[in-house]
């Protein structure tokens, strides 16, 4: 990938932190309906899309939900470069697509050196993660609301797209929602 085509994507990059970045990723080609990575799997990198658009997908009750669609200048899967835990979604490509893998191990050396850019790559998995978390509390709300019932009223049934989506936010973040769905407050 050329420095000139990813600058547009950056407009607030210098063009020594999109040298770095190129420097720092390794250029993936993705055929449409490729997996980038799936729900489950161990994290060990994100990605930074190029071209193309992915969908960002979750399996509940064996049927395949899609969470979220995202397109070029995005970053997906940033919370590998911090812990490394499992997947809380599965990422595939719409189209063909490129993305600009960033290895765990590459960001900790970033880090470490002190680098520019790995401190505005940890802004962005900030306010990635303050986005997700508000996504999630906002989707919460309205499952909260269309859930309650007078009382003595047997509660509603609970929109679980809504809640996958509020998981896979949140478990982005260790929020664990698994709990609600094991006491049965959740069906």
């Amino acid at each position: 990938m050329k420095a000139s085509a990813l600058r547009s994507l950056l407009p607030g990059y210098s063009g020594h932190e999109v040298e770095q970045l190129l420097g720092a990723t390794r250029t993936r080609h993705f055929p449409a309906g490729t997996w980038l990575c799936r729900e489950g799997d161990s994290a060990s990198a994100c990605f930074f899309i190029a071209t193309g658009a992915v969908e960002v997908v979750k399996y509940l009750d064996g049927e395949e939900r899609v969470l979220a669609t995202l397109r070029p200048g995005t970053l997906v899967g940033q919370t590998a470069l911090v812990d490394g835990a499992f997947r809380s979604a599965s990422v595939r490509a719409m189209f063909a697509t490129t993305a600009l893998e960033l290895r765990r191990k590459t960001f900790q050396r970033l880090v470490q050196q002190g680098s520019p850019l790995a401190l505005r790559l940890q802004e962005q998995i900030a306010i990635a993660g303050i986005r997700q978390l508000r996504a999630a509390a906002d989707q919460l709300a309205r499952v909260l609301a269309r859930s309650v019932r007078p009382s003595g009223q047997r509660p509603a049934t609970v929109d679980r797209l809504a809640l996958a989506f509020i998981q896979a936010g949140t478990g982005e973040w260790d929020i664990p929602l698994a709990a609600a769905f094991s006491r049965g407050a959740i069906r």
